[in-house]
């Protein structure tokens, strides 16, 4: 059995991060029996920058109309020889993978599909829980298919998840703070009686709080043979079921929505020392204005005069020190035309 230990584990940097830590935890991003999960193909784009604070804006995707349908499964449709002690099934992409799920972790024991059975002597382990950002864990997997049930393919190599980057997630119709970006990167190597194969998949996954699944999937597949030019493929894939826990959360039932029904802002890092800073996303030109209140509500300072602003991030810096702030609560104030957001910060 796989020891659900990360090879190496990063130092969580609580007090610097950008935004509240988002975490995968067995409660919340576990595989469900029964659940399905609905999700939409739209054009490749690139999966942007790690590291904390980032914005993803993914607000003009297209959407190349396919939709696919995957299931967490109690029971499989077919018989795997040689896979004991899985407990859930995910069907997806015409695959049945047989899954081993437990409170530390999520390992793939092997899978079927119309033409080939996989059989894993040693599992890959897909997850471990829980996982936060600036963890990794690298795992070796070794196994052999079988293809149409006659040809014996070996299969080896080696997965790395790192959770490499957190941000703000910008989707048509919908803006996700906290969101988590986990990096997936596999080698297989596949041995065949004529031909030997080198696959390579580079996958991101946005986990945003209040979702189980990932938001978003980004991935590309290079594939190497020895007789072939490699053969890149370049998939991106949105979940449209929306989330969990809607608290504080648009809907995205209709990903070709264009308007976005609110503004979100945030701020950062909050407490701070010395300096924060806020960043917002307009869906559309608008008047802005941002000032600062104390705890009693007493004035301090214009951040900025009315102006109107195109559509898009914006984004700012307050410097404490410039404005005299002494430890405790303050209140930053947005007004977006007609709209106001009030921001609680605290200076440490």
């Amino acid at each position: 059995m796989k020891k659900l230990i990360p090879f190496a584990v990063a130092m969580i940097l609580l007090a610097s991060t950008a935004f509240s830590q988002c975490v995968l935890s067995y409660q919340n991003n576990s595989l469900v029996k029964e659940d399905v999960i609905l999700s939409k193909d739209m054009q490749y784009m690139d999966p942007g920058s790690a590291g904390l604070n980032q914005i993803w804006d993914f607000s003009k995707i297209s959407f190349i109309g396919t939709d696919n349908t995957n299931q967490i499964l109690s029971t499989p449709k077919a018989t795997l020889e040689g896979v004991s002690e899985y407990n859930v099934l995910m069907n997806d992409g015409g695959r049945e993978y047989y899954m081993y799920s437990t409170a530390s972790g999520l390992i793939e024991k092997g899978y079927t599909s119309t033409d080939v059975t996989m059989v894993y002597s040693d599992p890959v382990l897909k997850m471990i829980y829980p996982f936060a950002y600036g963890e990794n864990f690298t795992d070796k997997y070794v196994g052999s298919a079988m293809f149409m049930g006659t040809s014996k393919i070996d299969v080896s190599g080696d997965l790395t998840v790192t959770a490499d980057a957190i941000g703000t997630l910008i989707l048509p119709g919908l803006m996700l703070a906290n969101t988590l970006r986990v990096k997936t990167e596999k080698t297989g190597i596949e041995v065949g009686p004529c031909s030997s194969n080198v696959t390579h998949i580079l996958r991101y996954s946005w986990y945003a709080p209040g979702y189980r699944y990932p938001v978003l999937v980004i991935a590309t597949t290079e594939l190497r043979t020895n007789t072939k030019e490699p053969v890149i493929t370049k998939t991106a894939v949105l979940n449209v079921q929306g989330a969990v826990n809607n608290e504080n959360l648009t809907s995205i039932a209709n990903p070709d929505a264009q308007a976005m029904s609110d503004i979100e802002v945030s701020v950062y890092p909050n407490p701070f020392s010395d300096i924060f800073s806020f960043h917002y996303f307009l869906r559309e030109q608008t008047p802005v204005k941002i000032a600062l209140f104390d705890v009693m509500g007493k004035f301090i300072r214009q951040i900025q005069q009315q102006e109107v602003q195109a559509e898009g991030i914006h984004t700012g810096t307050i410097n404490a020190g410039n404005l005299s702030l002494n430890p405790g609560m303050y209140y930053l104030k947005f007004t977006f035309e007609n709209k106001v957001i009030v921001k609680k910060v605290v200076k440490l």
